[in-house]
């Protein structure tokens, strides 16, 4: 008995040792790191701007549109790799696109039209932005944010000048015709800022409210005494396209005395602010809208000097007192902020940090005229340490007489707060 009992019982150990071990509890396999989802490309917007280059193994054949918010433009989740390079451009074209030097991840690093491709050798996924308000790009990690320069505040435009319907005598000379300001043909620079609220259609033979026939707009002229060597501004002259610039400018070494700039392909929109800005250096006329260069003309047999005498905002002078006089005929249809005369000839880059405010002690500026008046009749010049006012109770008239009648009551001095779209300057806000 006692034996069986003591088998019984080294058979039960071994079976419960035998069980013990066989069940000893594993570890359950987990279900392991989550597979990286496929990068299916960056997330594209609907704005004019792309991103093109050798991005994503591409060679300068695909575009990669950005989206747009607040004036701002980003193209998130690119995926870059050392090596790579790329611009961005407007409407898929390369006659408006930005490039430049890449500083540091995060920060804004200024870029100009036909800048340098951009080369930011990182390697991962980034967000890309442009902010055209300061002209600067920024490439940022995942959802980062850029930091951009601040432009200066400089001088904040409450009013403008509204010429679209002048009765006055608009042609200055400065301190009397004696006292000219001497420049330089091969290094000048004509600035003005203009809004058109509409373009007469000249082609058609549009009229004006009283039947009579419009002719150009005119925006301005700066030019000698006797009106023989002249920088005029024009738009829509007869037979040219609406909106479309037309410059005389030939004493300044062209070989036509009027062009019509660019053809009939670019065409100067309605509704928004611009800068008008003419370079000349002596070898290149060059001519922009705000910071896009527009049109290169060359140039030979400059004079040695040009003296600076007048200026005519819109038309010249008044011939009589019938709306059918042929200065009014050439109104122009807007509002202007300031104009600008430089004695030298401005870099892009100098054109596109000078279309808000500019430092009164700016190197050759000459004339900085703004229209920034509530009443009165004197424009004074912030150019530091400069004569030259425009005073609308002292104009020309066409026989080259003062006219003293005070006129300038009719000058529309009027808030931008009452124009829409009519701030002047976003940094100036």
């Amino acid at each position: 008995m006692k034996k069986v009992f003591k088998f019984a019982l080294v058979a039960f150990m071994a079976a419960a040792v035998a069980v013990s071990c066989k069940d000893d509890p594993q570890p359950t396999p987990g279900p392991g790191p989550e597979p990286e989802p496929e990068y299916t490309g960056p997330e594209q917007g609907t704005s004019a701007w792309s991103v093109i280059g050798t991005v994503l193994e591409t060679s300068w054949d695909t575009d990669y549109v950005l989206a747009e918010a607040d004036g701002i433009f980003v193209l998130k989740n690119l995926k870059l790799a050392a090596g790579n390079e790329f611009k961005i451009r407007e409407n898929k074209a390369w006659d408006n696109n930005r490039g430049g030097d890449f500083a540091e991840l995060g920060a804004g690093f200024d870029v100009t039209n036909g800048g340098a491709n951009i080369k930011p050798e990182l390697d991962g996924f980034y967000d890309v932005y442009y902010n055209p308000a300061v002209e600067q790009m920024a490439i940022t990690a995942a959802n980062g944010t850029p930091s951009w320069k601040e432009l200066p505040k400089g001088l904040a435009w409450d009013y403008v000048l509204d010429i679209k319907d002048w009765h006055i005598n608009s042609t200055f000379m400065f301190d009397e015709v004696s006292a000219p300001i001497k420049l330089n043909p091969a290094a000048l620079t004509f600035q003005v800022k203009f809004f058109s609220n509409k373009w007469n259609n000249c082609k058609f033979k549009d009229k004006d409210a009283n039947g009579y026939q419009l002719y150009c707009n005119r925006l301005g002229e700066f030019s000698n005494a006797a009106e023989s060597q002249t920088v005029l501004l024009r738009f829509s002259n007869d037979g040219n396209a609406d909106g479309q610039l037309c410059l005389n400018a030939g004493f300044l070494g062209l070989n036509q005395d009027q062009l019509a700039v660019d053809g009939k392909a670019y065409v100067w929109s309605t509704g928004e602010w611009h800068v008008i800005t003419i370079t000349s250096d002596g070898t290149k006329l060059s001519v922009y809208d705000n910071e896009t260069l527009l049109k290169e003309y060359s140039q030979s047999g400059l004079a040695d000097e040009w003296k600076f005498a007048r200026y005519d905002i819109s038309m010249t002078w008044k011939e009589g007192s019938s709306d059918n006089d042929w200065p009014l005929r050439q109104a122009f249809n807007g509002f202007v902020a300031y104009t600008r005369a430089w004695s030298k000839a401005l870099t892009a880059e100098e054109v596109a940090a000078s279309l808000c405010d500019v430092p009164a002690d700016s190197e050759g500026l000459e004339v900085y005229w703004a229209y920034n008046c509530e009443e009165g009749s004197v424009v004074a010049n912030q150019a530091a340490n400069k004569d030259y006012a425009l005073d609308f109770a002292k104009a020309w008239d066409g026989n080259g007489s003062k006219n003293n009648t005070a006129n300038y009551a009719e000058a529309g001095w009027t808030p931008v707060e009452e124009i829409e779209n009519g701030t002047v300057c976003p940094a100036a806000e």
